[in-house]
């Protein structure tokens, strides 16, 4: 047990046994192939060459092999967790290895050259995969090509452990990725710089980051194991050849490579690969052992469910017919062919089901949260283990249909402006009375109503985020709700909601996808972009900021004013600037963030200068720094 945890109720005990029942235990295929082709595993302690620890394989200990779930944790989500937790080399068939960790690194093995197709979070992690492959297989052919399956960090992260940007830059090495450079730029590097912090604070209560690794903490991640702690040393080095239409080919160390585009599904931009020489199909994150999130809690965009149908048939029309592996970038692969058609034909089936039966509900005129009351999968595809809620959830998937199709607003009048949550709770305690609502509260725990709890608490805890003792019933009834999800991210938002009630906003642990590789891969007019959310608004109403920038390195010449509180920005030159500035964009990306300490960046960098530097005093005047702790179970 955690200090301040507390155990899991005797009704939470009783819904998880009860639930256990209702789930195809007896099936037990998957831990024999999630063990198939086992190679070589990682030491216990894994150090980077500097001597940072990289991975402690002990840290999921608890999670012990064929050991019932613990009263604190959903029996669906223990049993994936025994069958994620297991790492290392893996030989998928002949001409195909995985290294799994918490994303896969995907090695092909293929006459002239390996072929790597995604790269994890860590460039650490990702070099030491590839040496754990040439270790073990005496294989010491050179990277020939580079492939990412989407723009989500996790499969670009660690590029720079595996692939030298020098040959990238030199034409040695393709990167191939799906859609153009621009947009796969964009959508990568908008995705996780963008709303960075936003998603990132948010990140590390969806995947429990400030959890305790224990039975009453953090489980697994659900399609990851997440004993790396999500390594933050991301690296990112922009695509050179993009897919752009279903049917393109590439011959990469003497093999064809065949690509489906599937954009707007898992990702925006994503796409399927098929290998024919080996039979081996993968459809990147569309096809997973999980169900996957229509919209991601973390924060993105939210997906068309009814475009990973679309494309899984098509992939399936294409292949399906020949495909006798299917190889995923997270979790373990399906073999033979009549398997492989089955997963794919089932998740299809599944994410069509929920697009249509959420559409169905809305013309019937429900709102998104009584629609994802109602709809269950059919037994035919919720008792298969693949389409478990081990990333995405039914409930939420449900309400993301509504939220893709109809906008915000679930169609009740009372909601379209609603009032603020701190002024609707102390409206609340003022009508009911403080001893009233914690009273019911109490007695809502007591009776195992763990969800009412949670509701009539939030009152009192928004109306007055002091009032330690409402905090501290509340933190008691999200405990419980964590421990019976079987959606290892709503657990991991109820335990860490907990632990901020009691023990306040932790400023250690998460993760940060802003990384210096990313924002220096930003096209120039995303950097702007970035640096426009960045201004406040109200503080820049009467403003008027007028500065050049010539990029020396690349990018050419910009120009960018404030005026009406909002950052524009434009190439070339506009004539009447205040301030023009010189220098590689790397110092004036620098630069634009940090507009304060125009100083010292002007001469640590030695950028050049021509006119009034108080335009850059200005500028820092109006941009703002995020906070990366700020709290979410409290106003």
């Amino acid at each position: 047990m955690v200090a301040g945890s507390q155990q899991a109720s005797s009704f939470t005990a009783e819904i998880n046994k009860t639930a256990s029942a209702s789930y195809a235990m007896e099936d037990r295929a998957d831990f024999a192939n999630v063990d198939r082709g086992y190679v070589a595993g990682f030491p216990e302690k894994l150090y980077s060459d500097e001597g940072e620890l990289l991975r402690d394989g002990r840290m999921l200990d608890y999670v012990t092999d064929d050991a019932p779930a613990p009263d604190s944790v959903n029996p669906s989500l223990w049993r994936q967790s025994q069958l994620i937790k297991r790492e290392g080399l893996y030989k998928v068939v002949e001409g195909l290895y995985q290294v799994r960790l918490s994303a896969n690194i995907t090695i092909v093995d293929a006459p002239d050259g390996l072929v790597v197709i995604d790269f994890g979070t860590d460039v650490g992690l990702a070099k030491a995969g590839l040496e754990l492959f040439r270790r073990e297989t005496g294989n010491d052919k050179p990277v020939v090509a580079a492939i990412y399956t989407h723009t989500h960090f996790d499969h670009y992260g660690g590029i720079k452990g595996i692939v030298d940007e020098a040959d990238v830059a030199s034409g040695k090495i393709p990167i191939i990725a799906p859609g153009t450079v621009e947009s796969f730029n964009k959508h990568a590097i908008g995705e996780n710089v963008i709303t960075g912090n936003a998603m990132s604070r948010r990140m590390a209560y969806t995947f429990g980051l400030l959890l305790p690794h224990c039975d009453c903490g953090v489980v697994t991640g659900g399609i990851g194991s997440e004993d790396d702690g999500f390594r933050t040393k991301f690296s990112y080095i922009p695509p050179t050849d993009p897919v752009t239409r279903t049917g393109e080919t590439r011959t990469l160390g003497g093999w064809t490579f065949e690509f489906l585009y599937a954009p707007d599904t898992e990702a925006p931009e994503e796409m399927h690969i098929w290998i024919p020489a080996i039979k081996a199909l993968t459809c990147a994150e569309n096809a997973n052992h999980t169900m996957h999130n229509i919209q991601t809690i973390r924060g993105a965009r939210t997906r068309d469910a009814r475009n990973f149908a679309r494309y899984l048939d098509e992939t399936l029309v294409r292949w399906g017919a020949e495909a006798e592996v299917h190889y995923g970038p997270h979790t373990w692969p399906v073999w033979d062919n009549e398997n492989v058609v089955a997963f794919l034909e089932s998740q299809r089936d599944m994410y069509k089901y929920i697009h249509d039966q959420a559409l169905r509900l809305a013309n019937q005129g429900l709102t998104p949260l009584e629609a994802a009351e109602i709809v269950e999968l059919p037994d035919a595809l919720g008792k298969k283990w693949f389409n478990r809620y081990y990333h995405g959830g039914l409930h939420h998937n449900v309400r993301a249909v509504f939220h893709k199709e109809l906008g915000f607003w679930d169609g009740d009048p009372a909601t379209i402006m609603p009032l603020l949550p701190q002024d609707h709770a102390r409206r609340h305690v003022d009508l009911i009375g403080r001893d009233r609502i914690l009273q019911e509260g109490r007695d809502a725990i007591e009776g195992g109503d763990y969800r009412w709890a949670v509701q009539v608490l939030h009152h009192l805890v928004f109306a007055d985020p002091d009032d330690t003792e409402a905090k501290g019933l509340q933190a008691d009834a999200y405990e419980q709700l964590g421990y019976q999800a079987e959606v290892p991210q709503y657990r991991a938002i109820f335990l860490t909601a907990a632990q901020e009630l009691r023990d306040g906003v932790r400023t250690e642990g998460g993760i940060h996808t802003d990384s210096i590789d990313t924002i220096l891969a930003m096209p120039v007019d995303l950097l702007f972009d970035f640096v426009g959310v960045h201004v406040d608004g109200t503080k820049a109403a009467d403003v008027d900021i007028r500065i050049d920038f010539t990029f020396a390195d690349s990018g050419g010449d910009w120009t960018m004013w404030v005026r009406n509180g909002v950052l524009n920005a434009r190439p070339g030159h506009s004539g009447d600037a205040q301030l023009t500035v010189k220098g590689p964009k790397a110092a004036l990306a620098g630069l634009l963030l940090a507009p304060g300490r125009a100083a010292e960046a002007v001469e640590q960098h030695a950028l050049t200068t021509d006119g009034d530097m108080a335009a850059l005093t200005a500028l820092g005047a109006v941009v703002e720094t995020f906070d990366p702790h700020f709290p979410l179970a409290t106003p």
